[in-house]
């Protein structure tokens, strides 16, 4: 609390005016002395206690959230859009795209600096890197008008463009960001993931948008994780104004640039999974990438965890958790925050049970639904469609166990949302001459499920 009242004092000591409209150019940074931290860490367990004398396996809940401070001033934006103009978005979608580009680049401030990238048969730069003023507006809308659908789906070289523009105009005080919205499936995916991963190294943050029903939901939204981004699934393109302009005001929230958590396991503990998230082992520590936070945001993190055997009574040191970020708003460089995750071993049966932490289980059983259905999805349209089901129905049966239990309402909905998943998820397996896909529930459960199952992961 003491750390949110200093941030109060200082957002009260900025200049009180909004930020500016796209005609006018944002205020400048301010840099302020003895910058405070601008996000909160929290680290929790399912349980207060293991089980003594046996190895045991515990999830533990990290939980990153970002206070709201709006009237903080923001840094430059440099943004690349990169555009599905294939074939399949002639007619209304590629009209709504030219559309939705217009209001992408009106929600910007001058002095932010914007790309278009267009990709059909081949990845072209449409517009190049250009500083947002009132001349070169005119000039970028007349571009975004030419768009057109044509010829086949070159993801991977519209992508990899999209993505050299921003390294080239790398802003290392910005925001430095990639909208990429598709609605068919690439003609050739490889190097997609690669450069998705190598955006986020560098702290590009990539959101994708999955347009329609035809799109490669697993793809795109790993090329979204991977990188550090968000994911949208867009069912009708008249939204995708909407969603543009939503995706600007996030980036104009950002606080904190290229967050990433470090977990570093205790004594004999293993972490067997960060649940639903890319990890990669380091020296430093387990490393997950989270991009940019924005303010009034919390992310949670699952984390399960293999515990080795204690004598009843003894204190078992689980985890420590660093989260770094850049500060964006205060001029303060890296800063991080820091967590302790222990619990105690105990073969006392009531002390197990009143150690519960209920609201973490629901958290856990929450994450782990949506990364079995993600799972179930990616085995579907990979062409193991029996392990898909098998996984899905094993997925349902344990949350629906788990809800009733808890009397936990929003996931007992959950789980009932996703009944109707295991009919459509022929309908993303791969056909063959041979053995054509059979009939399915329309294709939209599948990519609501996915969208849903994104959004509980990624905290939006």
């Amino acid at each position: 609390m003491r750390n949110l009242k200093s941030l109060a004092v200082i957002v009260a000591a900025l200049a009180s005016s909004a930020i500016g409209c796209a005609a006018h150019p944002p205020p400048a940074l301010t840099v302020v002395q003895n910058p405070v931290e601008l996000l909160t860490l929290d680290a929790a367990t399912a349980n207060r206690f293991v089980v003594a004398g046996a190895r045991s396996e515990l999830a533990a809940r990290i939980r990153v959230a970002v206070p709201s401070i709006s009237s903080l001033r923001r840094p430059p934006i440099n943004l690349a859009l990169v555009v599905d103009t294939s074939g399949s978005m002639e007619g209304r979608a590629i009209e709504d795209a030219r559309v939705a580009s217009r209001t992408l680049l009106e929600s910007l401030h001058d002095g932010d600096r914007l790309s278009v990238i267009t990709f059909d048969s081949q990845g072209r730069v449409l517009v190049p890197s250009t500083v947002l003023s009132a001349a070169s507006r005119s000039t970028i809308a007349e571009q975004i008008a030419q768009i057109e659908a044509r010829g086949t789906t070159a993801m991977a070289e519209g992508l990899r463009l999209g993505v050299a523009q921003v390294f080239a105009n790398h802003d290392p005080a910005g925001i430095n960001r990639i909208v990429l919205l598709g609605d068919g499936v690439p003609n050739d995916a490889s190097g997609i993931l690669e450069t998705a991963q190598a955006a986020g190294a560098r702290g590009v943050a990539i959101t994708t948008l999955g347009l329609g029903l035809d799109y490669d939901e697993t793809l795109m939204g790993n090329v979204a994780q991977r990188s550090g981004g968000h994911f949208h699934f867009v069912e009708d393109s008249s939204a995708v104004a909407a969603v543009f302009r939503d995706e600007v005001l996030r980036m104009e929230r950002v606080v904190g640039r290229n967050a990433v958590a470090v977990l570093n396991a205790g004594p004999g503990v293993e972490v067997q999974s960060v649940v639903g998230l890319s990890a990669t082992r380091t020296d430093e520590g387990i490393v997950v990438p989270l991009g940019d936070v924005s303010e009034g945001s919390t992310r949670d993190l699952v984390v399960r965890l293999s515990v080795p055997s204690r004598r009843n009574g003894a204190s078992v040191e689980l985890l420590d958790v660093t989260v770094r970020y850049v500060d964006a708003l205060q001029g303060g460089g890296q800063r991080e925050r820091r967590a302790f995750v222990g619990v105690r071993a105990s073969s006392n049966e009531a002390e197990l049970r009143a150690g519960r932490n209920e609201e973490v289980e629901r958290t856990v059983a929450a994450q782990q639904l949506a990364s079995n259905t993600l799972e179930a999805i990616r085995d579907a349209r990979s062409g193991n469609l029996a392990a898909a089901q098998q996984r899905l129905d094993q997925a349902i049966a344990q949350a629906e166990q788990q809800a009733r239990v808890r009397n936990d309402v929003r996931l007992q909905r959950r789980v009932a949302s996703l009944r109707g998943l295991r009919g459509a998820l022929p309908s993303v397996a791969p056909s063959t001459p041979s053995a054509p896909a059979p009939e399915a529930a329309p294709a939209t459960a599948v990519r609501a499920a996915h969208d849903e199952a994104m959004s509980e992961l990624s905290g939006d």
